[in-house]
């Protein structure tokens, strides 16, 4: 069985393009990319391997757009843009979008690395290290602990 989740592409380029102005439609997008990423999450294990496919070139393509080095106009534009967010108070539900976006591409790549099995090998094996040898673990605060986690694995998939 296939599930499917649509998300409108236009959508998040019209965000990201600063193409949108409206708080309510910031809003309503960040309501949107969130339900979004709990669909997909929860669908994972359902969808083809072409819509796998396609929800992982998209979220590339997110990531890769990101560290693409702009022109002075584009950074120029990009300021005015945020400015005039700020000046109608809009830049709450602007950054609230943003992180939705992030937030599925997040949950997209999070799907990914679950069903890779060299991830959960690596995963298993640094857990089992960590358990192994807990007396060497520095004390982490609580808000920190998810960040020390991600470090330790992203380490780990490095060395891989």
């Amino acid at each position: 069985m296939s599930s499917a989740v649509l998300i409108d592409f236009e959508q998040i380029y019209q965000v990201r393009g600063n193409k949108v102005s409206s708080s309510a439609q910031f809003d309503e997008y960040a309501s949107y990319f969130k339900q979004a990423s709990r669909e997909i999450k929860a669908e994972w294990n359902n969808f083809s391997s072409e819509q796998r496919d396609a929800l992982r070139d998209f979220a590339y393509s997110l990531i890769e757009s990101t560290e693409e080095v702009t022109g002075f106009l584009d950074i120029l534009k990009a300021k005015i843009y945020l400015l005039f967010l700020n000046l109608t108070s809009q830049r709450e539900s602007y950054d609230a979008c943003i992180d939705a976006i992030d937030f599925l591409v997040d949950t997209i790549l999070d799907c990914i690395e679950q069903n890779d099995p060299e991830y959960q090998a690596v995963l298993s094996d640094t857990l089992e290290e960590l358990r192994l040898n807990y007396e060497r673990i520095p004390e982490v605060k609580p808000e920190d602990s998810s960040a020390w986690l991600r470090n330790i694995f992203d380490k780990a998939i490095a060395e891989v």
